[in-house]
C-alpha cells in the first residue's frame, strides 16, 4: 500500500468512519437494554437509526455519489450528506428522547429494516446482483416477498402506535416489543463495527452508508458475507437471551414489590380500624346523613378519575412540545451544517458531535422560553386565558374547607424563631375565618432546649396579642352593632363603616370587616351584653387556634413536618407508621409507634438531666392543648381538616389570601388539582431600609417580564409546585403516604427536591389572582448558596431512577471515593425509584434541571468556538466568525428583545373567542361553556397597600378585604399607556445588565454543578441556614470578603484574557465575556450594597416599585 493510501485511510479513520466506531458502544448497549426503553436507549437509538435511514434515503436519491477517496466518502456533496446525515441522526435522538411512543415505532421500523436486510442477504445466497442504474429501484429492494412481509410487518406498527392516542398498551408488552425489536437493532450496529475491524482490505466504501440493504451489492462479498450473516443472528438470539436475564434480574430484585399505585383514603374511624388508639369519635354507623358518608372515604371510582387525570396529557401539550422539539431540530440542522466534515478537516466525529449536542440543549431552551412566551400571547390574544372558577365563601369557609396552616420551621437563633412567629401571626389575623375552620400552626424541628422554650414563649405572646387586637375590635363592633349602623343601610354600607371604625383602632385592622360581619351573622344577629361575651368567646377561640407543634424527629426534613401534620389533622393519629427503622435502618428511620409532635424526642441541652427533664414535662403541659385540637378534629370523620397550606417561614399570606385559595380547590370542576399555588413574589416590606441592588435587580426582571405560569398551565394543564401551596390532606395522603400496614412513601426518605415528586404526582394548578409573598436573596453570594442547595437536589433525584441522567456517572465517583477514603458506601432504602406520570409532568420536572445546565453548556460551547474551532483541535467550523456573532443574537433576541416586545400585547384587549372553541372538557381550559376570560372577569390582587405588596384599585367593587393607608388613597395609578412605556424602558435596562451580570454564570453554573455533584458523591453538606449566610454576608461585606467567594470567576476571565492576548482573537463577544468575568468581583460587591436613599427617589427605582404596585 502506498504511503498515500495510508494516510488518506488513517484521516478517514479520525473523521467519518468514527460514527461506526462508536458502535462499539452503542450495538451492545441497545443489546441488553432496549427492553427498558429508558430515555437513554430512545435517544441512542434514534440516533443510530435515523442516520442510517438518511444514508439509506441517500442511497436512493444518488447511488452513485460513494467515492474512493477517503477524505471526501460521499465525492464532492461529501459536507452536505455527511451533515445530513448527523442532523436526521440528533433530530430522530431528540423526538425519540422526547416521545415514548415515537421512540419505540422508531425502534420496531429499525428493527424491521436491519432483519429485511439480511433476510435479503441470505435469499440472494450472499452474492447479490451488481446494481443498474435502469433498474436500480428493483435491484435495491431486493426479494419482493421478503419485502411484502416488511412493510406489512411496520403497517401493523404504526397502527399500534397510534392505537397509543386511544388506550394505553401493558408496560410489560411495551417492554417485550422493544426488547424484540431492539435485539435486531443491537445485533446489526454490533456486526457493523466488527466489519469495520474485520476488514482488512480497509474497503473504506461500503462504511460511508453502513451494512444496508440499498448497497448490499458492495459489502456483501462471497468471502465474508455468511460469516457476518451467521454473526448477526446469533446476536439476535444472544440478545434476546441477555435482556430476558437482565429482565429477570431487575423483576428478581423488585420481587414481592408491588408497582405504585395510589391507595384508598379511608378514615380511620370509618372502618372501625384506628390510626390510633386515642382520640377516637363514637359515631353512628348506620347514619344516613349523606354528607358525613361522603367524609369516611374518598370514593373509588372518584379516586381513580383524579389519578386518571393526573396520568393524562393534554393535546396542547403534545402540540406545544412537537412545536418546540421541530424548531430544536430545525437549529441543530443549522449548526450541523456549520461544522466542517469533509475535506482535509480537523474535525473529529466525537467532538463534533458534542458540540453539536450541546448546542441544541442551549437551542432547546432557548426555543422553548422563546415558545412559551409566544404561546401565552397567542391564547390570551384570541381565545383569552381563563382563569380556574372558583367557589364564593364570603360568608364562611364550609365544612369540608378546615385548613390548617403549616409555617415549616428549623431555628438555630432566636431572631429566626421570633421571625417565624411574627409572620404566622400576620397570617393568622389575616386570614380569620368566622367559622374557625382556619387554624395556623409553627411546625417545628428545632432541636434546643432554650429555642424550643422561646418558641413555645412566642406562641403565647402572638395569642395575647390575638386576644388584644381582637378584643379591642369586638367593642367596635358592638358600639356599631348597637348604632343599627348593619340595619338601616345594608351589609356593604355597614362593612365600610366598620372598616373605618376598625382602622381608626391603635392596634385594629380595616380588612377583618367582613370577619366580624361574618361572625355577628352567624350568631344570630345579637345585641347587647350577650353579642360581646359571645364575641369574646370568639376572641379566644382565635386564640387557640395559633398553635405550636414540635415534632420528635428529623426524618424526612420539612416534608416529614407536613406529612406527620397531615396524618394528625385528617385522621387524629399522632404515632409513626411511615419511614420506620425495619426499612431505612437506624440512621434514617424512626420506631413505629412512637409520638411524631410532642417534646420526648428531638430536644437535646446540657443542662442537669433533672432540670431537662422538669422543662420537657412543662413543656408537654403547655403544647398538649395544641396537639388535642388538631388531633380531636382529625379523629372526627366530619369536621376533619381537608387541607394544609405549606409554608415556609418567611412566606406572607396576605388577607384573605387562605379564603380565595379554598374557594378555588372547592369548586367542583377542580377537584382533580391536588395543589393550588399562588403567585409568589418578592417580599421588600420586611427590610426597606436594606434593599440591595441585587433585591432591586429582581424586582427589575418581575415588572419588565410577563408572567408566564398562566400561558404554561394552560399548555400542561398543570404547573410545578414550589414549597408553597394548598394541599389536598386525602389525596396527598392517599398518594405519598399512606395507611398504617400499607405505606406508600412516595418521597425518598434522603430526598431534597420533595416538591419535583409531588408536582409528578398531586397535579398542581396556579390561582393567579393569589400572591405570596417570601423572602429573596439580599446579594448574589447568598443566592449562589441557596441556588447550589436547589442544584444537589437535582443530582440527587436524577439518581433515583433507573435512568437518570447522573446515576451512572454519581454511583462510579461514590464507589471511587469511598474506596480512596476507606468509608462504606451507605445505600439508602428506596421503596419507588419510578413513579406514573404524565408526559407533561416530567416534562416541567426537568425545568430547574435545564436551567442549572444553560451556564455550563453555553461555556462548553463558547470554549468550543474560540478554543477548540480557531485552533483546529478536533473541531472545524465552516464561517467561525459568523458562528459566534449570529449565535449570540439569536440568543439576545429569543432571550431579551422579542419577549419583551411582547409586552405591547399584554395591553390589549382580547378576542374571547375561546367561548367557541372546544379544545378540552376540563373546566380549566377552554370549552367548557361557563369560560370567562381575565378581560371579562378581572379580580383584585390580594395585596396589601401599605408596602410594596399593594394595589389600591376598585376597593368600593372589591369582594376582597384589602388595606389601604390614608397616604395612598389620593394616589393615582398610571394608565396602561405610561406602564407599557415604563416597562420599555426598563425592558431596555435590565437587557443591559443582564448581558453584563448574566455572562458570569457561565463560570458560576459549573461552580455550582460541581459543588452539588460533589457533595452528593461524599455524602457531605454542609449548608447554613439561608438567614445565616445572610446574616454572615451582612457582618463581614467588603471587599476581601467577596473576593474569598469570586476569585474563581476572575481567574477564569484573566485565563481567557492570557488566551486572547497570546493567539490575538478580536472577537468583540470574546472580549465583552472577558470583561464580564474580570468585573465580577466589583458587580457583586455592588450588588450586595444597600440601595442608597438618593437613588430610591430616582426613576429607576421608582418606576419599579410603581408597576409592582400595580401587578
Amino acid at each position: 500500500k502506498s504511503a498515500a493510501t495510508h494516510a488518506g485511510l488513517t484521516a478517514m479513520f479520525l473523521k467519518w468512519e468514527q460514527v461506526f466506531l462508536s458502535f462499539v458502544i452503542l450495538g451492545p448497549y441497545l443489546m441488553t437494554y432496549t427492553w427498558s426503553l429508558s430515555f437513554w436507549v430512545r435517544l441512542a437509538a434514534g440516533f443510530l437509526a435515523m442516520s442510517q435511514a438518511a444514508s439509506q434515503v441517500i442511497v436512493f436519491a444518488d447511488p452513485s455519489s460513494v467515492s474512493a477517496n477517503a477524505v471526501n466518502p460521499f465525492g464532492e456533496h461529501s459536507q452536505a450528506y455527511i451533515s445530513l446525515c448527523l442532523a436526521t441522526g440528533v433530530s430522530g435522538a431528540l423526538f425519540c428522547a422526547f416521545s415514548e411512543p415515537l421512540g419505540l415505532l422508531i425502534i420496531q421500523l429499525w428493527g424491521i429494516y436491519s432483519v429485511y436486510t439480511w433476510t435479503s442477504v441470505g435469499f440472494e445466497t450472499f452474492d447479490p446482483p451488481s446494481v443498474d442504474n435502469e433498474n436500480f429501484f428493483s435491484d435495491v429492494v431486493g426479494p419482493s416477498s421478503i419485502a411484502t412481509v416488511a412493510c406489512v410487518t411496520a403497517g401493523i406498527c404504526v397502527v399500534s402506535a397510534l392505537s397509543r392516542m386511544c388506550f394505553r398498551h401493558p408496560q410489560w408488552m411495551i417492554n417485550i416489543l422493544a426488547g424484540v425489536f431492539g435485539a435486531p437493532i443491537g445485533a446489526h450496529a454490533t456486526v457493523q463495527a466488527i466489519y469495520f475491524y474485520w476488514n482488512d482490505e480497509q474497503v473504506y466504501a461500503p462504511l460511508v452508508y453502513g451494512l444496508l440493504a440499498g448497497n448490499r451489492s458492495v459489502w456483501c462479498l462471497p468471502a465474508s458475507c455468511k460469516i457476518f450473516y451467521t454473526t448477526y443472528f446469533i446476536l439476535v438470539i444472544v440478545s434476546l437471551i441477555t435482556q430476558y436475564f437482565v429482565y429477570e434480574s431487575q423483576r428478581e430484585a423488585t420481587r414481592g414489590a408491588k408497582p405504585y399505585s395510589p391507595i384508598q383514603f379511608r378514615h380511620p374511624n370509618r372502618r372501625g380500624v384506628s390510626f390510633s388508639n386515642s382520640a377516637l369519635v363514637n359515631l353512628d354507623e348506620s347514619s344516613e346523613d349523606e354528607d358525613v358518608e361522603r367524609c369516611w372515604s374518598v370514593s373509588p371510582q372518584d379516586m381513580s378519575d383524579t389519578w386518571q387525570a393526573n396520568l393524562e396529557t393534554p393535546n396542547s401539550c403534545w402540540f406545544f412540545l412537537t412545536v418546540v422539539v421541530s424548531s430544536s431540530s430545525m437549529a441543530s440542522f443549522i449548526f450541523t451544517f456549520l461544522v466542517s466534515w469533509s475535506g482535509d478537516t480537523a474535525t473529529n466525529f466525537f467532538i463534533g458531535l458534542f458540540y453539536i449536542l450541546t448546542n441544541a440543549f442551549c437551542l432547546w431552551s432557548i426555543i422553548e422560553f422563546f415558545f412559551t412566551t409566544f404561546w401565552f400571547h397567542v391564547i390570551r390574544l384570541v381565545c383569552g386565558i381563563p382563569r380556574l372558577p372558583k367557589s364564593d365563601f364570603s360568608n364562611g369557609v364550609p365544612r369540608k374547607g378546615r385548613t390548617i396552616l403549616a409555617y415549616c420551621l428549623l431555628s438555630k437563633t432566636k431572631e429566626n424563631s421570633k421571625g417565624t412567629m411574627e409572620t404566622a401571626l400576620e397570617a393568622h389575623l389575616d386570614n380569620l375565618d368566622a367559622n374557625m375552620r382556619i387554624t395556623t400552626g409553627v411546625i417545628s424541628v428545632t432541636s434546643a432546649l432554650h429555642l424550643v422554650q422561646y418558641e413555645m414563649t412566642m406562641r403565647d405572646a402572638c395569642r395575647g396579642v390575638i386576644r388584644q387586637k381582637l378584643a379591642g375590635e369586638a367593642q367596635a363592633v358592638c358600639r356599631l352593632v348597637e348604632a343599627g349602623a348593619f340595619e338601616s343601610e345594608g351589609r356593604n354600607s355597614g362593612r365600610w363603616q366598620l372598616r373605618y371604625a376598625l382602622e381608626a383602632l391603635e392596634a385594629g385592622s380595616g380588612h377583618r370587616a367582613r370577619f366580624w360581619l361574618n361572625v355577628w351573622e352567624s350568631l344570630g344577629r345579637i345585641r347587647g351584653p350577650a353579642l360581646h361575651a359571645a364575641l369574646l368567646v370568639k376572641v379566644e377561640e382565635a386564640a387557640s387556634h395559633f398553635i405550636y407543634l414540635h415534632r420528635t424527629s428529623t426524618i424526612l426534613k420539612k416534608p416529614g413536618q407536613y406529612q406527620d401534620l397531615m396524618v394528625l389533622a385528617s385522621t387524629g393519629n399522632n404515632t409513626a407508621y411511615t419511614y420506620l427503622k425495619a426499612d431505612y435502618g437506624e440512621q434514617f428511620g424512626r420506631e413505629p409507634g412512637t409520638e411524631c409532635f410532642g417534646f420526648s424526642g428531638n430536644v437535646s441541652s446540657n443542662e442537669d438531666p433533672d432540670k431537662f427533664e422538669s422543662a420537657i414535662q412543662a413543656l408537654t403541659l403547655k403544647g398538649k392543648p395544641d396537639i388535642d385540637l388538631v388531633a380531636g378534629l382529625g379523629a372526627d370523620p366530619k369536621n376533619h381538616y381537608f387541607y394544609t397550606m405549606v409554608l415556609d417561614s418567611d412566606t406572607v399570606c396576605p388577607p384573605g389570601s387562605i379564603r380565595s385559595l379554598l374557594e378555588y380547590a372547592e369548586h367542583p370542576s377542580n377537584r382533580s388539582y391536588g395543589i393550588i399555588n399562588a403567585n409568589l413574589a418578592a417580599d421588600y416590606s420586611k427590610a426597606e431600609d436594606e434593599i440591595t441592588w441585587h433585591m432591586w435587580r429582581s424586582a427589575l426582571m418581575e415588572v419588565s417580564t410577563v408572567n408566564l405560569q398562566r400561558g404554561q398551565f394552560w399548555i400542561f394543564d398543570r404547573v410545578g409546585f414550589y414549597g408553597k401551596g394548598l394541599i389536598r390532606n386525602e389525596m396527598y395522603i392517599s398518594r405519598l403516604i399512606g395507611e398504617p400496614g400499607q405505606p406508600v412513601e412516595a418521597l425518598p426518605v434522603d430526598i431534597l427536591s420533595h416538591d419535583t415528586v409531588e408536582a409528578k404526582l398531586l397535579q398542581p394548578a396556579v390561582a393567579t389572582s393569589v400572591t405570596l409573598y417570601e423572602d429573596v436573596a439580599r446579594n448574589p453570594i447568598s443566592a449562589l448558596s441557596q441556588s447550589t442547595r436547589w442544584m444537589r437536589g437535582e443530582v440527587r433525584n436524577s439518581c433515583y431512577g433507573h435512568d437518570g441522567s447522573y446515576r451512572g456517572i454519581i454511583r462510579a465517583l461514590t464507589a471511587l471515593y469511598c474506596w480512596v477514603a476507606c468509608k462504606p458506601k451507605q445505600e439508602v432504602f428506596i421503596r419507588w425509584r419510578e413513579v406514573p406520570r404524565s408526559v407533561g409532568a416530567e416534562y416541567l420536572s426537568l425545568t430547574g434541571f435545564r436551567l442549572f445546565h444553560a451556564g455550563p453548556c453555553i461555556l462548553m460551547v463558547n470554549m468550543a468556538t474560540t478554543l477548540l474551532a480557531s485552533r483546529k483541535l478536533g473541531l472545524e467550523l465552516e464561517v467561525l466568525p459568523v458562528v459566534g456573532m449570529y449565535a449570540f443574537l439569536f440568543t439576545v433576541l429569543a432571550l431579551f428583545i422579542v419577549p419583551k416586545g411582547f409586552l405591547i400585547l399584554d395591553k390589549l384587549p382580547s378576542l374571547n373567542l375561546g367561548k367557541y372553541t372546544l379544545c378540552t372538557k376540563r373546566a380549566s381550559k377552554v370549552g367548557d361553556g361557563g369560560f370567562k376570560s381575565e378581560t371579562e372577569d378581572e379580580e383584585d390582587s390580594l395585596v396589601s397597600a401599605r408596602d410594596l405588596r399593594t394595589s389600591p384599585s376598585n376597593l368600593e367593587d372589591s369582594d376582597v378585604d384589602i388595606e389601604s393607608d390614608e397616604e395612598d388613597e389620593g394616589e393615582v395609578p398610571p394608565g396602561k399607556c405610561c406602564v407599557l412605556m415604563r416597562q420599555l424602558v426598563l425592558a431596555i435596562v435590565e437587557i443591559v445588565l443582564s448581558v453584563l451580570l448574566f455572562s458570569p454564570e457561565l463560570i458560576v453554573g459549573v461552580i455550582r454543578l460541581v459543588q452539588g455533584s460533589w457533595s452528593q458523591v461524599t455524602g457531605s453538606a454542609n449548608w447554613q441556614p439561608q438567614e445565616e449566610v445572610e446574616n454572615e454576608i451582612r457582618n463581614n461585606l467588603n471587599m476581601g470578603y467577596v473576593w474569598k467567594k469570586c476569585y474563581i470567576v476572575f481567574l477564569a476571565g484573566a485565563a481567557y484574557l492570557f488566551y486572547a492576548l497570546w493567539f490575538k482573537i478580536e472577537d468583540v463577544l470574546v472580549w465583552l465575556l472577558m470583561a464580564s468575568w474580570l468585573l465580577y468581583p466589583v458587580t457583586t460587591y455592588w450588588m450586595c450594597m444597600p440601595v442608597s436613599e438618593s437613588m430610591k427617589r430616582s426613576f429607576l427605582w421608582t418606576w419599579v416599585m410603581d408597576i409592582k404596585r400595580i401587578q
